[in-house]
């Protein structure tokens, strides 16, 4: 079924930002275009695309399986714009994994983890253009245990240095990030605990416009649109001590969430084609079920 699209086009067809007409349905995105580079070193027949607004694009294959990746640009708002247009340039069923960066919200949630969102706080103003605040941004169920057994694979066990759960979405980095020094210190110190008070793992800028443009979008295409969100945490929690982040941590965290961002595209489509993947999600669920409750792990 055709359906009306959104986005802008070129005088000759192409998405008017990413500068695009088609991009593969296996998807991978990133904030930075460096990592969206990184991406193309895994991929066999990788073709690179920068147009003139520098919004890297990345078409090849991964051991047979047709791959992009993107760059998003930094914040909700910048999302907004490229992700439809991404989104319209696919065909067939899409699953867009992005691959991030966070602080951590949690004593807990360490410097070097990763968090897998299971749904977002939307503590932005851009997806309110969509749909009001009252309606949930959350994750795709069916991708969490997928995306659970392919980070055990690269050594990360759930419940000591992987995580599942809510995460928070912010348009703003400075005064969110340190209330201490916004003007509306009082106001927006208290809003941060009340969060981590309730158990929300980690603070990023994007994954609510995915979460909302995929419910947009399923609603219009005949395709299935299936979007998840790997974080890795490079700031500690507020009332933790600082960590910093060596430059090889960096980079070995940057490129295990590639590789894990690979095999669970892999894996999706495995599934899907009714094949074994060589993983008991069953135990992946039992173990998501036996994680301690937070009031242990505090």
């Amino acid at each position: 079924m055709k359906y009306e699209k959104i986005t802008f086009r070129t005088a000759d067809g192409k998405a008017y930002h990413l500068e695009i007409d088609r991009i593969n349905p296996n998807i991978l995105t990133a904030g930075s275009p460096g990592r969206v580079l990184k991406v193309a070193e895994y991929l066999d027949d990788a073709e690179v695309i920068e147009g003139d607004r520098k919004m890297t694009v990345v078409n090849g294959t991964y051991k047979g399986l047709p791959v992009s990746a993107f760059t998003t640009g930094m914040g909700p708002a910048s999302t907004a714009v490229v992700l439809p247009e991404a989104i319209e340039a696919a065909e067939g069923p899409i699953v867009m994994l992005r691959l991030g960066t966070s602080g951590s919200l949690q004593p807990f949630v360490k410097v070097g983890h990763l968090v897998i969102s299971s749904g977002v706080v939307r503590d932005e103003m851009t997806t309110r253009a969509a749909v009001g605040p009252e309606y949930p941004a959350v994750a795709d169920p069916a991708l969490l245990p997928v995306m659970v057994a392919a980070a055990e694979k690269h050594d990360y066990r759930l419940g000591e240095k992987l995580w599942v759960g809510i995460i928070h979405a912010k348009d703003d980095l400075y005064f969110v990030e340190t209330p201490q020094f916004s003007p509306s210190k009082e106001l927006m110190t208290a809003k941060l605990a009340s969060y981590r008070r309730m158990g929300v793992l980690a603070s990023e800028m994007e994954f609510s416009v995915y979460c909302i443009m995929r419910d947009f979008y399923e609603g219009r295409r005949d395709d299935r649109v299936m979007v998840g969100n790997l974080l890795a945490v490079i700031a500690s929690a507020p009332e933790v001590e600082a960590v910093a982040v060596s430059k090889e941590d960096k980079k070995r965290m940057e490129r295990d969430m590639i590789e894990i961002g690979l095999d669970t595209l892999l894996m999706v489509n495995q599934l899907r084609d009714g094949r074994d993947i060589g993983v008991d999600l069953g135990q992946i669920v039992r173990r998501m079920m036996l994680v301690p409750p937070r009031s242990k792990l505090i």
